[in-house]
């Protein structure tokens, strides 16, 4: 699961700390426990897996975050000479004489602009912050952490809506608003990361030929309820995506769940080529399976994920997502 899903899942802005997470995850669960009386399960979109789940990974990215060390230095200018003597060592210059300096392509037709973001350190290593080095439609490479190029993604979507809400006079309610700019931050993301172009920096393909190279993906199938009659070689196929996700079936045609990607960067490059339409796929249970997998509620399977990918691919921008951006702001304007 993504922290995109995951924000849109729990319903909290990405501001939100450990205690509101909390406090969140506790009223959910609550909403879709089948024995509670104030609430009815089908009133929430989502499962008590799926909030589980998003709990999880948005408690991980709390820590990660350290906010307290993030607004000391925020309010104190603390470890200022460590930050400064860490852009000279990566840049050769000073953290201000690096706005507009960012080694990277762009892709001249994307909707708008993004930050790039630098972590700041404290003498002890642990990470206090961010800063902004530049402004473009910069391209993401393996040099700019992903989170900060989502943390960009995020600012990207957040200013656009914003604009929208200044135009109107009205802001937006949050449950809304975090609806649309989930789907407007996945839409973003693909415009500023080249799939075929980036995906042979993450991977070494199996097989290369004139027209095409592939790659082994390790990943894995969230079953669910679907764990029963899968074997061990037997070959799945994608039913189709929904919601982001693709549902892979059996040959008779039975749902047996969908995939997910030990790597969230892969997330936000495969994803999207089988939404486009530009890649080929092959999907076969995995013959070792981790135990841990199947116990409590959480049902796994590990797969083996085959993505056979054009050369052509590589460098070029479906110019439909620009369409989709558009349409989707001037739906967010109507509501």
């Amino acid at each position: 699961m993504t922290l995109i899903q995951a924000y849109e899942i729990l319903d909290v802005s990405a501001n939100a700390d450990t205690k509101e997470l909390k406090k969140k995850y506790r009223q959910l669960m609550h909403r879709v426990h089948p024995d509670s009386d104030a609430f009815k399960r089908q009133e929430y979109p989502y499962s008590a897996q799926e909030i589980n789940e998003a709990y999880e990974v948005l408690c991980h990215a709390a820590k990660e975050k350290n906010t307290e060390k993030r607004e000391s230095y925020r309010e104190t200018g603390s470890s200022h000479t460590t930050s400064q003597a860490g852009w000279h060592r990566k840049y050769g210059y000073g953290g201000r004489e690096a706005a507009g300096k960012w080694d990277a392509p762009q892709n001249p037709n994307a909707y708008r602009k993004r930050k790039i973001f630098h972590k700041i350190e404290d003498m002890d290593g642990n990470t206090i912050g961010a800063v902004e080095i530049a402004e473009g439609k910069y391209l993401w490479n393996l040099e700019e952490d992903f989170s900060l190029f989502m943390k960009s993604i995020f600012e990207c979507s957040e200013r656009l809506l914003s604009e929208i809400d200044r135009e109107r006079g009205e802001e937006k309610q949050q449950t809304v608003r975090l609806r649309f700019q989930a789907e407007l931050a996945y839409l973003l993301a693909q415009q500023f990361i080249d799939a075929g172009g980036v995906l042979e920096k993450l991977l070494t393909p199996v097989e290369t030929k004139n027209t095409a190279d592939i790659y082994y993906i390790p990943a894995m199938l969230e079953t669910g309820e679907y764990a029963a009659g899968l074997r061990a070689g037997m070959t799945l196929y994608p039913e189709g995506v929904r919601q982001h996700r693709l549902y892979l079936q059996t040959r008779s045609g039975r749902e047996a769940g969908y995939l997910s990607l030990r790597d969230d960067r892969l997330y936000h490059i495969v994803i999207p080529l089988l939404e486009q339409r530009r890649v080929q796929v092959k999907i076969e249970v995995s013959v070792k399976q981790d135990r841990k997998n199947t116990r409590g509620r959480n049902k796994y399977k590990n797969i083996d994920f085959w993505l056979r990918i054009p050369k052509e691919a590589a460098g070029t921008f479906p110019e439909s997502i620009g369409l989709q951006i558009q349409g989707l702001l001037e739906k967010y304007k109507d509501i």
